[in-house]
């Protein structure tokens, strides 16, 4: 029995082709139980890569991955427009007609009623801001996982 083994590449040779073995490293093989062992695994991680599927990329991937950074375009709701377009007018014409009726009201109104009433519109401006923010973060925490996902997973 040799005690020097075959070197990994020797044997990642030998497993990869058997036409270039030489019948001293056969020898070797079939009598050292290490270097056997080894063979056999290289030979398994072989016959396993050959038996893999293929892989094939589609040649629209880069298409599809623009497609999935962009944002899409919101579909128009017609009916919230058309209603709030009639609410509009509703309120123009409203102003025209009671206009200074509405003024007089207001001057009346105590102080704190006149400051409720311009705070009021104010403060649901920023509620309704601050939700825009929270959703907009949202979805671009959407996206970033989403190509996070199409980043390959290195296990160094």
């Amino acid at each position: 029995m040799n005690s020097i083994h075959l070197t990994e590449v020797q044997l990642q040779a030998l497993a990869d082709s058997t036409d270039a073995t030489t019948r001293l490293e056969m020898d070797h093989i079939s009598t050292c139980m290490a270097c056997r062992i080894k063979f056999e695994n290289y030979q398994l991680i072989n016959s396993t890569i050959h038996e893999l599927p293929i892989a094939s990329f589609d040649p629209d991937l880069t298409d599809y991955i623009v497609d999935m950074l962009m944002p899409k375009k919101a579909p128009i709701h017609w009916a919230a427009l058309l209603s709030a377009s009639l609410g509009g007018l509703l309120v123009v014409v409203a102003a025209v007609i009671f206009g200074k009726q509405f003024i007089a009201l207001f001057i009346q109104l105590p102080d704190i009623l006149r400051y409720f009433f311009a705070l009021l519109p104010l403060s649901l401006i920023s509620i309704q801001t601050i939700l825009s923010l929270i959703r907009y973060r949202q979805k671009m925490n959407t996206i970033i996982k989403k190509t996070d996902s199409l980043q390959p997973k290195l296990d160094w």
